[in-house]
């Protein structure tokens, strides 16, 4: 609250009070200045109690330290300021600060929701879409590979609709497990391939990387547009990246059916909180995690993530500790 002027305020040179004689010791001086202190932050408190609109102090007092220390601990989570300042003004009527984390820690995993292996192999045709680096040929290889699991090489096909003279792990892959692989350059090509492919169980195709500073002009963006039904796009986000660069490719791939997220280089993360502030502002679903060791696709849930994201910030703190400790 900013107090720019008021009137209430006492004037200081009319103060009444004993007048000290010339002998008055230093102690008397200062109970005087005391008491004008204690009446000057008496009428301060009244205007106060005005611009909050008759609250009552001791609730606004009780209930605003509880924000804050909800709000810093969710800073310390890696979570954006604008977030962390919503998720905070939930809980500002509660007096507790564990209540209020329990509060709104539940809210966050409520948010995070997520695909089950059953929901994600009920998509027919998977587009891996994402960002450069962000790990899109090797989440659909692992897509790939997952295929396998419940259906034959026969019942599945890639499309590659980047270069087509790159030899890729994906490619590799594909033709190790005799699955058909096409090339589509164009939405017409697309198009047509989708169309000649209607007898495969299930389509993957991998995309060149999104270019946001092209906005509607952006190759994938018109590649992947009002193709056949059931075209759904996963969006990789690298849990390296900043909160800004994964709100950005989110926003930039909304004019696309999209499905859900698929967080990769998580192993090389210091922090998952520009992850779930992404997320959770998008509103879309958590699909897997991309393990790289194993080369696969792990599910994940909003509760695993948040716990990660706790333990990566713990880490992150000791850490910081530890620096300033041989630094002292």
């Amino acid at each position: 609250i900013e107090i720019c002027a008021t009137t209430q305020l006492p004037d200081m040179n009319r103060v009444s009070g004993p007048r000290s004689a010339p002998n008055v010791p230093a102690t008397g001086d200062n109970e005087i200045q005391l008491a004008q202190l204690k009446r000057e932050l008496a009428s301060l408190r009244e205007t106060l109690q005005q611009a909050l609109g008759e609250r009552r102090w001791q609730d606004t007092a009780g209930s605003r330290p509880v924000s804050a220390s909800v709000a810093q601990r969710l800073a310390t989570l890696g979570l954006g300021r604008v977030l962390a300042g919503e998720l905070a003004d939930r809980v500002s009527h509660v007096e507790k600060l564990n209540d209020a984390w329990q509060q709104v820690t539940q809210h966050l995993v409520a948010s995070l929701n997520s695909l089950s292996s059953e929901e994600l192999a009920g998509f027919r045709i998977k587009a891996v879409i994402g960002g450069s680096g962000s790990g899109k040929t090797q989440t659909a290889a692992a897509l790939l590979q997952a295929g396998i699991g419940y259906l034959s090489p026969e019942q599945m096909v890639l499309v590659h609709c980047g270069d087509p003279s790159r030899d890729t792990v994906l490619s590799q892959l594909a033709t190790r497990l005799n699955i058909r692989q096409y090339s589509a350059q164009s939405h017409d090509e697309l198009a047509e391939v989708l169309s000649e492919c209607r007898w495969a169980r299930e389509v993957i195709i991998d995309t060149p990387a999104l270019s946001p500073a092209l906005g509607s002009q952006d190759p994938v963006l018109t590649l992947l547009s009002r193709q056949r039904g059931g075209l759904a796009a996963f969006v990789t986000i690298p849990a390296t990246a900043s909160s800004d660069h994964l709100r950005e490719i989110l926003d930039h791939g909304l004019h696309l059916p999209l499905a859900g997220v698929i967080t990769t280089r998580v192993d090389e993360a210091t922090s998952l909180g520009a992850v779930i502030d992404a997320v959770v502002a998008s509103d879309l679903a958590l699909v897997g995690r991309y393990n790289a060791r194993t080369a696969s696709l792990l599910p994940v849930s909003g509760a695993e993530m948040l716990t990660n994201a706790k333990r990566l910030a713990k880490r992150s703190l000791e850490r910081q500790a530890a620096q300033l400790k041989v630094a002292v």
